[in-house]
């Protein structure tokens, strides 16, 4: 779901499960659609003047790595724009430190066999974002604010055909308008400290890796999907809420990081459009270290990243082993996970410096509390190469896996209840990106195959085929 944000170009992440928001009084209600409309006018005013001032470059390094230079193997490289620089104006712009960026994703799939039924549906994404440069505008040095949108529009697959759990659409829920995140960002001690705070999404900075945007899975694209369906407070892209970030640096190589979340889930709802403010909790807390091997200037070998990262939940479970019992289920406060995460070039095509290569990635995913966690046990693989064929030498193409096991206290509550039981879900997907106009647009086929849809046996197994494209205006 990567250090300076713009977002990741195409970086389009996961919309979540919605949970209805208690009534308040109607007269606050009233007073409340009153600011929000008024401010949602002023925002989208501002976007559309800075839509006609074109896109920022816009496949930058993911949030959670840093800057490199002279990497023997850079598998984002920085986009095109195909309105090219609009006379002058977005050169302009970028020079008294504000960056426009306007991007435009489809993920077209269908389903020619398995599933609940057969079907093709569209899910859309149009981005506008904002990035101001503080120092160029008179402000603190290393300081940055941000503002963005997300438009959504389109059908799910995964919800509407194959009715399995891990959408096969990167680019899927919440369809409506949000404004997602509204950020100040700044950079301390020679950009050994940072800090973060604002409206942001846990996944901008925690379980990244740049691999993971390649594929059009939801289980990869943009954070390893399994910490979604333990931990109710955990946030991506377009879905943003109150929070604060601290990243320390010890080392050249190593960095840590922490952050506090309002953990409501409730602020997704799409009749909030992002514009729910409250901070009715509960705490979603998460804490990342990282390691760096090579990528630093003056680095000859091949640079890899390995992350290990640990949450905590305090939103109220239901207690699964207490469901299907002639009594009301239990429900317990507070869930908790644990997760490794890499990313390692183990081939180069060409001399150093080439960004033609072989990479791998992979994650690991545990949340021990079997009673709570709906999925205890999720990992993803990865193998991806860029510039196969050397005339093609931007290309990307990639095969990876997707793994989930639902847990035993759900199965036996299941069972219990008289219903399907959910084992496991496993995904396959064999992806191939290629880029035109200097990654100003690009057409990605796409081929996956769903094995236990659902996790319970019952639903045949589905092949899905379609394409992926984007264009960064």
């Amino acid at each position: 779901m990567a250090e300076n944000k713009p977002k990741q170009f195409f970086d389009f992440r996961k919309g979540l499960v919605l949970i209805p928001k208690k009534k308040t009084k109607k007269i606050l209600v009233q007073h409340l659609a009153i600011f929000r409309m008024r401010g949602s006018i002023v925002i989208l005013a501002l976007f559309g003047w800075a839509a006609l001032a074109r896109a920022q470059e816009g496949s930058q390094v993911p949030a959670g790595t840093r800057p490199i230079a002279d990497t023997p193997f850079q598998l984002m490289l920085p986009s095109e724009h195909l309105l090219g620089d609009w006379y002058g104006m977005r050169s302009w712009l970028e020079g008294h430190g504000i960056t426009p960026t306007l991007t435009f994703v489809t993920d077209a799939l269908g389903n020619p066999t398995g599933g609940r039924q057969q079907g093709f549906t569209a899910f859309n994404d149009l981005g506008v974002d904002l990035q101001f440069d503080l120092a160029k505008l008179h402000g603190p040095k290393g300081g940055s604010f941000e503002i963005s949108t997300s438009y959504r529009f389109g059908r799910s697959l995964t919800l509407k055909y194959i009715g399995n759990t891990f959408n096969v659409q990167q680019v899927c829920c919440g369809a409506t308008f949000r404004v997602v995140d509204v950020a100040y960002r700044q950079q301390l001690l020679d950009d050994r400290v940072s800090f973060r705070v604002g409206r942001i999404a846990a996944g901008d900075d925690f379980l990244v890796s740049p691999y993971n945007y390649v594929f059009v899975q939801n289980g990869f694209d943009g954070n390893p999907v399994g910490i979604f369906l333990n931990a109710p407070g955990m946030t991506a892209y377009p879905n943003a809420t109150w929070g604060a970030l601290v990243k320390g640096r010890p080392t050249e190589r190593t960095y840590v990081m922490g952050g506090w979340y309002n953990g409501d889930p409730s602020i997704r709802d799409n009749k909030h459009h992002g514009l729910d403010w409250s901070l009715d909790g509960p705490l979603f807390a998460i804490g990342e270290a990282g390691y760096q091997l090579n990528g630093l200037p003056g680095d000859q070998g091949l640079i890899g990243n390995y992350k290990v990262g640990l949450w905590y939940d305090n939103s109220g479970f239901t207690d699964f082993n207490t469901v299907a019992r002639a009594v009301s289920p239990h429900t317990s406060r507070g869930n908790w996970g644990f997760y490794a995460l890499f990313d390692q070039v183990l081939v180069r095509f060409g001399e150093h410096g080439s960004n033609r290569g072989f990479g791998v990635t992979g994650s690991l995913m545990v949340s021990p509390e079997q009673s709570v966690s709906q999925m205890p046990f999720f990992s993803t693989a990865g193998f991806l190469v860029r510039g196969l064929f050397p005339s093609r030498p931007t290309d990307v193409g990639g095969f990876g896996v997707v793994f989930g096991y639902f847990s035993n206290d759900l199965q036996d509550s299941q069972r219990r209840a008289g219903q399907s039981v959910q084992r496991f879900e496993t995904v396959l997907e064999a992806t191939y990106r290629l880029r035109f106009l200097g990654d100003a647009f690009f057409f990605q086929p796409d081929l996956q195959y769903i094995i236990r849809p659902g996790g319970t046996g019952r639903t045949s197994n589905a092949v899905v085929t379609g394409f992926q494209t984007g264009v960064n205006f």
